[in-house]
């Protein structure tokens, strides 16, 4: 077990979650949960199971995105098609406190196990749906993956190069964040439960979390008519204190000096006293950007944050993933975790981002086979042997 000390209670113990869903929200939206001593069973389906499983690299049979997301829970095979892999079900979810699942809206309902038949045998369920595009509108139907959301919330328009192609962002950002907005509703939905006795349904869809995700784009657009783009705004690029230079190395430093007195620390700095008042000119930032341009090529990228530290500049080298796993800083906040298990050997996974003093993140167990959890939790809620028999004849 891996902890970050604090208590031997986590706190979410207690809770119940069947985990429907697979890939990549859902299970980092359980993992989370679990994570903080939530009971995560995941359903999966036999055979199969997540089909992030199968995604390499792996060691000793497992994936390590698998390892990653699914750690700290149970698995239960079931075939929600079957007659009695739908009972199995529907006794379990008698016990639980949440559903967490990411089918397109009405496949619960064809199968027999949606919001409103669970709720009438436990009224204060939660089901949590991650969705593409809500349960609602044109689009309800379509498949698509993160990149679809984002081009269609206009995130990928203000991504890249002014004046050149959309770019993809480094990362999935409907996914995950709305990973984070399912984690939260669930805990606001089950206070919500234990307070007046009844569940609710939670839709959390990728395409609404990415037009979320733009606040300031919003409000230059609602307050102006602005539309936000790539290199035409304070974020994206059009401003010299806010903005990426190479170095001459072929390397990248990002500049964050949004206030006024971390650009005055940078021109100072670079001995450029001179240009602290053209950044109140919005007419002067092509120059001012010339000149940064300009400086920053001629030391390589260690050289600047040599030359910078401890100079208040919001001046930050830009790394790769490798060299911010090696930094410093992501060790003295323990980031990475090195694991040692008795069936998969000695593995790293990234660490826990939520620091909590008394309930902190602990690592339980590694990511379960698949299945390997069906007959102790089945038999835990109640189903006799011809039940367990009858499942696994299916």
């Amino acid at each position: 077990m891996i902890k970050e000390g604090g208590v031997d209670v986590g706190a979410l113990d207690g809770i119940r979650i069947l985990d429907l869903s697979r890939l990549l929200p859902g299970p980092y939206c359980s993992m989370l949960l679990a994570d903080f001593g939530a009971e995560v069973i995941k359903i999966e389906e036999p055979g199969r199971g997540d089909y992030s499983r199968s995604f390499p690299p792996f060691q000793n049979g497992f994936g390590y995105w698998h390892l990653q997301l699914n750690r700290n829970k149970k698995s239960v095979a079931l075939d929600l098609k079957s007659d009695a892999g739908r009972a199995a079900f529907l006794k379990l979810v008698q016990t639980a406190d949440v559903v967490l699942e990411s089918y397109r809206p009405g496949v619960l309902k064809r199968l027999g196990i949606d919001y409103e038949t669970v709720s009438r045998l436990n009224p204060k369920i939660v089901y949590c749906a991650i969705t593409g595009y809500g349960k609602r509108g044109p689009l309800v139907d379509q498949a698509d993956h993160d990149i679809g959301y984002v081009s269609l919330a206009g995130i990928t328009s203000m991504s890249g190069e002014p004046g050149g192609r959309p770019a993809i962002p480094g990362i999935l950002m409907a996914d995950m964040n709305a990973a984070l907005m399912a984690g939260m509703s669930i805990l606001m939905a089950v206070r919500h439960a234990e307070q007046i006795g009844t569940g609710q349904e939670i839709d959390i869809s990728l395409y609404n979390t990415a037009l979320t995700l733009m606040p300031g784009a919003a409000s230059l657009y609602f307050g102006s008519g602005f539309v936000a783009e790539r290199g035409n705004n304070w974020l994206t690029g059009a401003y010299a204190n806010y903005n990426i230079y190479e170095t001459r190395d072929g390397r990248y430093v990002s500049v964050g000096c949004l206030e006024k007195k971390f650009w005055s620390n940078l021109c100072r700095a670079l001995d450029r006293a001179d240009l602290i008042d053209a950044l109140d000119d919005e007419a002067q930032h092509e120059r001012v950007k010339d000149e940064l341009t300009g400086i920053f090529r001629t030391k390589t990228m260690q050289e600047w944050t040599a030359c910078l530290e401890g100079k208040d500049t919001c001046v930050t080298p830009v790394l790769n993933f490798d060299e911010a796993l090696a930094a410093e800083q992501t060790s003295a906040n323990a980031m990475v975790l090195t694991v040692e298990d008795e069936e998969i050997g000695t593995y790293k996974q990234l660490g826990f981002a939520m620091k909590m003093s008394a309930t902190p993140g602990t690592l339980q167990k590694r990511a379960p086979r698949l299945g390997e959890d069906t007959e102790a939790v089945l038999r835990g809620c109640g189903l006799s042997e011809a039940e367990l028999e009858m499942l696994t004849k299916e």
